[in-house]
């Protein structure tokens, strides 16, 4: 069996969320694919110094034209190229329309459906809104990452509910752990300029993030020497983030760190009280995973996939529109005694068990095999 992979999402630098996702499935369905099956990545980009390396289970094809190259390059290549291609996995919202081949994406979450302009440019809006519905109807099958987006698949699309398979992500192990030494948490404060106790936000910074109201609660909070790191590269709409710190005068307590590379983010999150996640919606939501993993507390909003993803390890925002709320939730893991923060860290590292990037690779192999 021959595998196509489409490369796009996993194939460029800063990865965060659906990236990290979709260069994860592909590392790791490369190590689990063996003769006679193989692997083409396809690409119109050259693949980075990081991505797999070429092997004789794998090989790359770059081509182009770059604009709407799914819809024209990747097309072009299914119907007509050579070696032929079986079976399709794209790590990502669109597949070709156009083509015999069977194919299976792997959608991440329907917030652009949930909040339209609110939260995302005209043009991604449109793009995702046109082109999602038609790919998950073209697919042989469609994956998703929880139980949660299953449910909204189903909703908004009127997909039967057997074509859609829920595949959980899984983080780094190797990467995010709690062994993690006092003189390289340092070094990585420094490089960060950070000092004192903080707790911790790491994501992009979206309007979806929730991050005006965080910042709001976190600056009501009667704690003058607690810090606030947030971590992300700019996403969109994300000045209205930074004007809220200026507008509440705490730009000395408010440190925004910019993208952290993966290297970096297990340190500042093993000195950190707590990693926050205030989001209004998330299709699974890795961070506090990844943070569990590490060795702190959670502090998460009671929405979308977030429960099934952290379960009972975690502390609740209840209501994420409720500033008090977020405040409330603060408070709590800020006041844990020093055997209920052991527990909840205990809790959580038991949590993250339930969730491998080997399981996800054994089930995205498997079904691909099934709809070839």
């Amino acid at each position: 069996m021959t595998i196509g992979i489409d490369i796009n999402e996993a194939n460029i630098s800063q990865r965060v969320g659906v990236n990290q996702v979709a260069f994860a499935a592909l590392s790791n369905l490369v190590k689990r694919v063996s003769s006679p099956d193989t692997i083409i990545a396809l690409g119109k980009e050259g693949p980075l110094p990081d991505m797999p390396q070429t092997s004789e289970n794998l090989s790359y094809e770059i081509f182009g034209p770059k604009k709407l190259w799914v819809l024209t390059g990747l097309t072009k290549r299914l119907l007509f190229g050579k070696p032929k291609i079986d079976v399709l996995f794209s790590p990502s919202h669109y597949t070709p329309l156009i083509s015999r081949t069977p194919s299976l994406v792997y959608i991440m979450d329907m917030s652009y459906e949930r909040f339209g302009t609110d939260y995302f440019t005209s043009e991604d809006l449109s793009q995702l809104k046109k082109w999602t519905p038609r790919s998950v109807k073209k697919s042989k099958k469609v994956l998703t990452i929880s139980q949660f987006s299953k449910d909204e698949i189903v909703k908004f699309y009127k997909v039967s509910p057997e074509k859609i398979k829920v595949v959980y992500p899984g983080f780094n192990k190797d990467l995010f752990h709690g062994k993690i030494p006092i003189t390289k948490q340092n070094q990585i404060k420094r490089k960060y300029q950070v000092n004192g106790s903080y707790l911790l936000y790491v994501g992009t910074l979206q309007p979806r993030k929730n991050l005006t109201r965080l910042i709001k609660a976190f600056s009501e909070l009667n704690r003058p020497r607690l810090k606030l790191v947030i971590g992300g590269k700019r996403g969109w709409f994300y000045q209205q983030i930074f004007d809220q710190v200026k507008d509440l005068k705490i730009e000395d307590r408010v440190i925004f760190a910019g993208y952290i590379p993966d290297e970096d983010l297990p340190g500042l999150i093993k000195s950190s009280r707590a990693y926050v996640l205030p989001s209004l919606y998330e299709g699974f939501g890795m961070p506090p995973v990844e943070a569990q993993s590490v060795g702190v507390p959670v502090v998460v909003s009671k929405v979308s996939s977030l429960p099934e993803v952290v379960g009972d390890s975690g502390v609740y925002i209840e209501d994420p529109y409720s500033i008090p709320s977020i405040k409330k939730a603060l408070e709590e893991v800020l006041s844990m005694s020093l055997a209920k923060r052991a527990e909840v860290i205990a809790q959580g590292k038991e949590n993250t068990k339930r969730f491998s990037w080997e399981e996800n690779s054994k089930q995205i192999l498997e079904t691909l095999k099934e709809i070839a």
